[in-house]
């Protein structure tokens, strides 16, 4: 917004800073200056021009109203901070923006210091609290040492954070490599099992979207959920490696005491996922692949195995992997039994909604074939 000529006086005082020596070896940070008033784009440009803060410069890009900025930001993804007027083609256009990086960008990284040269419209504490703001400043303070502690604070808390999301990612990917490295070993005790797992990961991914998109379950099915779900699945039979290869390639009916030892995969799973997750701590794919290797083989009424659990004390995870685990069982060879027809997969699944499986995954499960044209 324009300031009055006493405002340009007092915007930055008349003080000057060392020059920053040797140019910057490495990439300069990138700041945006949203205002409607040139002078102020110019006056910061020569305040922070020779600021460096961990051997790198700064770059600047300029916006003149939020429109504007919401074009740069959306085109240009490593802006570290943004110098904010809250007052510009409306009272609240400032604070507009912030929703719109927050909220709509979700862009938890970049810093955002407020200026204003009517603080009243915007209370302090409101502001900072409510959009995650890294400062606020009235523009009748800034002096051209308060705005580079605060540039430089901004740049700080921004490299912080980026930090702390990249080792978020490399943990991640660790856990992902931890769980295609135990799902290897379900593939290198039966090969057929090792196609299988990666194919139960594809349905249960798309079950829980479809979960999702009805509105059915939505206190769980949530994003992490979601993203984890698919991944986790994978592991569902990882117990397996507990069980002799003479029991697991048997072709033909198992008999009752080496049915009662392939049900032990089931807890054996659920023990050895469980003990990794506590080590990572937290909601996680272990974890989650904990929770499904134990429920995948109980039933909606409470006859399935290992603890003979009902209805909605089954987890989610559980159920949904109990689905896609015996259409892609039955739609498969296997060493004791040809595979089937998948009219008769479909008719069987159908006729256990409400005894072996939760007739909510059934229809999700449904709509997902529907969705993919499979009849």
């Amino acid at each position: 917004m324009p300031g009055t000529s006493d405002d340009d006086d007092l915007l930055f005082a008349d003080e000057t800073e060392d020059a920053a020596g040797c140019g910057p070896a490495l990439s300069p940070w990138t700041v945006l200056i949203v205002d409607d008033d040139p002078e102020v784009h110019a006056i910061t440009r020569v305040v922070l021009h020779d600021v460096e803060y961990e051997g790198r410069g700064l770059t600047f890009l300029s916006a003149f109203s939020a429109e504007e900025a919401r074009a740069v930001l959306r085109a240009t993804d490593d802006i570290a901070a943004v110098l904010l007027d809250v007052v510009m083609e409306t009272d609240d256009a400032g604070l507009k923006l912030v929703h719109f990086i927050r909220e709509e960008l979700s862009n938890r990284h970049v810093r955002i210091i407020l200026r204003t040269g009517q603080p009243g419209l915007a209370p302090e504490r409101q502001v900072i609290v409510g959009y995650d703001i890294n400062d606020y400043k009235a523009k009748s303070e800034l002096t051209a040492q308060t705005l580079f502690t605060a540039t430089v604070a901004a740049l700080r808390s921004y490299q912080h954070i980026r930090a702390i999301e990249e080792g978020r990612r490399g943990l991640e990917n660790a856990q992902r490599a931890t769980v295609h490295a135990l799902g290897k070993l379900a593939e290198f005790k039966d090969e057929v099992t090792g196609d299988h797992v990666r194919r139960i990961g594809r349905w249960a991914t798309a079950i829980a979207h479809r979960l999702r998109a009805d509105g059915v379950y939505t206190h769980i099915v949530d994003d992490v959920f979601c993203e984890h779900v698919g991944l986790a699945s994978m592991l569902h039979d990882v117990g397996k490696v507990g069980v002799p290869d003479h029991i697991l390639g048997k072709p033909g009916k198992l008999d009752p005491q080496e049915m009662a030892v392939m049900r032990e995969h089931a807890a054996i799973g659920g023990r050895i996922l469980r003990e990794a997750s506590g080590i990572v701590g937290g909601p996680n794919p272990l974890s989650l692949g904990a929770e499904i290797a134990e429920s995948h083989h109980e039933k909606w009424d409470g006859t399935g195995y290992p603890h003979g659990l009902k209805g909605e004390a089954i987890p989610l995870s559980g159920r949904i992997v109990a689905v896609a685990d015996v259409y892609d069982a039955l739609l498969h060879r296997r060493p004791y039994k040809e595979a089937w027809d998948h009219r008769d997969v479909l008719g069987l699944i159908r006729r256990e909604a409400g005894t072996h499986f939760d007739p909510a995954v059934v229809d999700a499960f449904l709509g997902v074939l529907e969705e993919q044209g499979t009849p």
